[in-house]
């Protein structure tokens, strides 16, 4: 329904200005030099598509009944006004779809002078052709009769065609109440000077030294397109057009001699100028209100962003700096514009480290990173930095920008997060997962380099007869002095891992003779016993050891700590605090003999 409604549209409009062209385009009896029908059908087709040729095919043959001819004839109007109108729309579809948002000059010119010339000369050929076939013109007339058909037909596209293309577009006519009014004044003041300047008509009491001119036009053109946009502009210059052809039609004003003093021709060249001018004035007027709500917006963006923002010139001194800068910072735009950005360095990065940024950046034009820097309090902070370069038509460099975010809290919340999963949430000591990784890392460095290291598994004797007598608070906290107690007496390189309950796990890493490996599981077990002072409590708890050694005992971390568990086995079942090996009688604390030792762990 709706496109049967558009379509009976389509048919009224063209008869309409079909009927205007003819009677006020009509010079002498010739052909109209103003054909609006063109216009609208062309522009009717590139928004709807082809299914509206019906449509103006009836209309071309119902504009055919206003004039005395022939039905040959009449079917010459008809193929002239369909092919015309498909030959442009075939032309201008092929192009990208944004020549017909009309958004750019050069979209007015493609529409009105490219495609609507195409679609003109089609449109004459087949005209100009069957009125030759009919007799009606002479082959000497038949070129100046397609020119002027062409003419016609350039001259309705170049007014009605955009026109058609714009009111397409959904869009608010008026803003705001002030865009209102001063549409409406803009109209009475177009709508007097055209009067005045085509129809002759003066306020009483309006003497005038000099009669009205054309150039009277231009003021309101300019004023139409730079305030008012692009469909105003297009109606007021209709308006105009209108008025003229009001002027020859009734024989009054500036062209009352049907544009004989003016000339014809020359009309139609100003007509044709005239409908682009006005347009092309509201297209920049357009595109510089775009630039400026662009450029507005990216303002905006700028003061609001989150993230800091430095800009920098070639010279590597600060232009600019947005708020988030000196939120981060503590530095305020007057203290940082004109500086290079080093007066806020932490010092904790190294010359190299800037002079390969620097490297990266002026051979990519980019880098992204972490940096620490300082704030304006000399509180230090970590930012994800990213360096951006801007550059001209020439490709040489005119500003830099760089985009950063204070990652402090964010990476120390990481950090946190990652040491509570690979650490003891009592005891603080390495879990397992950490003793895994360390392990592998022991491990990959030991069959590279054929290397030995250890593994000691030690267990509290007795600490359910701790928990169940005096609590698990006060079992909780001999696990922690035990911890601590652990900690100071292994190497940097070492590790001490708590596994669960009261077993813990010592890592001893780069073993040079096994005399370091006896020496420090004596210590450990003499450590151990000494008493533990937790609140008004004093406790002596001993621990039994089982040792492994790698690759005496295992290639794996499997078999290590299953030998390890195995020797805290024997252990235990030897009397306790003492340390066991895998597979070797257990050595008793009590007995200082070195010999005896060093046999053991062979």
């Amino acid at each position: 329904m709706a496109f049967f409604l558009k379509s009976v549209g389509l048919v009224l409009a063209c008869l309409v200005t079909a009927k205007l062209g003819l009677e006020f385009a009509q010079v002498q009896d010739s052909l109209p030099f103003f054909w609006p029908p063109a216009g609208i059908a062309l522009g009717v087709l590139l928004v709807g598509g082809p299914r509206y040729l019906v449509a103006v095919g009836i209309a071309a043959a119902l504009s055919s009944l206003f004039i005395d001819t022939t039905p040959l004839l009449a079917t010459g109007f008809v193929l002239a006004n369909l092919i015309g109108s498909w030959v442009g729309y075939q032309f201008l579809t092929h192009l990208s779809a944004r020549v017909l948002t009309l958004t750019r000059i050069q979209n007015l010119l493609c529409i009105t002078l490219v495609g609507g010339g195409l679609a003109s000369l089609a449109s004459a050929l087949v005209g100009g052709s069957f009125m030759w076939f009919a007799h009606t013109v002479s082959a000497d007339a038949l070129p100046e009769v397609m020119g002027h058909w062409w003419r016609s037909n350039l001259l309705g596209i170049a007014f009605f065609t955009p026109l058609v293309l714009l009111f397409a577009q959904h869009r608010p006519f008026f803003s705001d109440r002030i865009t209102l009014l001063e549409t409406t004044l803009l109209w009475l003041c177009a709508v007097a000077v055209g009067q005045m300047v085509f129809l002759g008509w003066l306020p009483a009491g309006l003497v005038l030294e000099r009669p009205p001119e054309l150039v009277w036009f231009f003021p309101l053109i300019l004023w139409a397109s730079l305030r008012t946009g692009r469909r105003n502009t297009v109606l007021i210059q209709l308006l105009f057009m209108l008025q003229a052809l009001a002027s020859a039609h009734l024989g009054v004003g500036m062209f009352a001699d049907q544009f004989q003093s003016y000339g014809l021709t020359n009309f139609w060249f100003a007509a044709l100028l005239h409908s682009q001018v006005g347009l092309s004035l509201a297209i920049l007027a357009g595109e510089r209100r775009r630039a400026m709500l662009q450029t507005s917006l990216h303002a905006k963006v700028f003061e609001l962003a989150s993230d800091a923002v430095v800009i920098i010139n070639r010279q590597d001194e600060i232009v600019s700096v947005n708020p988030a800068f000196t939120r981060i910072t503590g530095y305020a735009a007057a203290e940082v514009v004109g500086n290079k950005p080093v007066f806020y360095r932490s010092g904790k990065l190294n010359r190299a480290f800037y002079a390969d940024m620097w490297s990266t950046i002026r051979q990519t034009g980019t880098w992204s990173g972490e940096v620490w820097n300082r704030r304006k309090s000399g509180e230090l902070f970590l930012e994800q930095l990213n360096v951006q370069t801007l550059l001209d038509a020439d490709g040489q460099v005119v500003n830099r920008v760089g985009i950063f975010a204070d990652i402090t809290q964010s990476r120390a919340a990481e950090e946190a997060i990652e040491h509570q999963a690979q650490h003891d949430f009592l005891t603080k000591l390495p879990n397992r997962l950490l003793f895994s990784d360390r392990f592998g890392q022991q491990l990959a460095s030991a069959r590279r380099n054929r290397g030995k290291f250890a593994v000691m598994y030690l267990d509290l004797d007795n600490f359910k007869t701790v928990n169940d007598t005096l609590g698990h608070a006060v079992g909780d906290q001999l696990l922690i002095t035990m911890a601590q107690r652990l900690s100071e007496l292994v190497r940097e390189i070492d590790t001490v891992c708590r596994l669960g309950g009261d077993e813990f796990v010592v890592l001893m890493s780069e073993v040079q003779h096994r005399s370091d490996v006896i020496a420090l599981a004596d210590k450990l077990l003499d450590t151990l016993a000494q008493p533990y002072t937790l609140g008004e409590h004093t406790l002596r708890v001993t621990a039994s050891l089982g040792l492994a050694m790698y690759p005496h005992h295992g290639s794996d971390m499997d078999s290590l700590l299953q030998a390890a568990d195995q020797a805290l086995y024997q252990a235990k079942k030897d009397g306790k605090n003492v340390w066991q090996s895998t597979n070797l009688s257990p050595l008793n604390l009590n007995l200082n003999v070195q010999a005896l030792h060093t046999k053991l762990i062979t």
